[in-house]
């Protein structure tokens, strides 16, 4: 039998860190593919929109990771709350902003392809316990 040692709190964390990155990436992977597949299927005016709002929801989730794990080494646990609070609020208020901005400043624009790719990004995170748990 082989002995698995804990990990020491530095290697959890860089593993967490690399689980979290690893997910966003996959996130945008999902959407750039479901992109193209709506580009054939419908048009290129359906594909970018719901590319927009997908990364309306996933810039922000990349903001909130940065935020959390941007650090190195490991930090007091008042600061890995501060910066979870941080780093929720300001996701937040960017995923607000760039919503916004997405039905502002893109047009012309699908409405029903941004709100189905915002929303697919947000039900990506039940996938990430598949990713966050290796």
């Amino acid at each position: 039998m082989a002995s698995s040692k804990p990990l020491k709190a530095s290697e959890l964390l860089a593993a967490r860190k690399r689980a979290v990155f690893r997910f966003v990436g996959l996130q945008v992977a999902l959407a750039a593919g479901i992109s193209v597949g709506i580009f054939f299927a419908l048009s290129g005016l359906h594909a970018y929109s719901f590319f927009a709002g997908a990364l309306a929801s996933i810039l922000p989730n990349l903001y909130m990771a940065w935020r959390v794990f941007g650090h190195a080494g490991t930090r007091a646990a008042k600061d890995v709350v501060r910066s979870f609070y941080r780093g929720e609020s300001g996701k937040l208020v960017l995923t607000a902003i760039l919503l916004s901005a997405v039905f502002i400043f893109i047009k012309p624009l699908v409405p029903g392809a941004v709100l189905a790719g915002f929303g697919v990004a947000v039900l990506s995170h039940w996938l990430s316990p598949l990713l966050l748990n290796k």
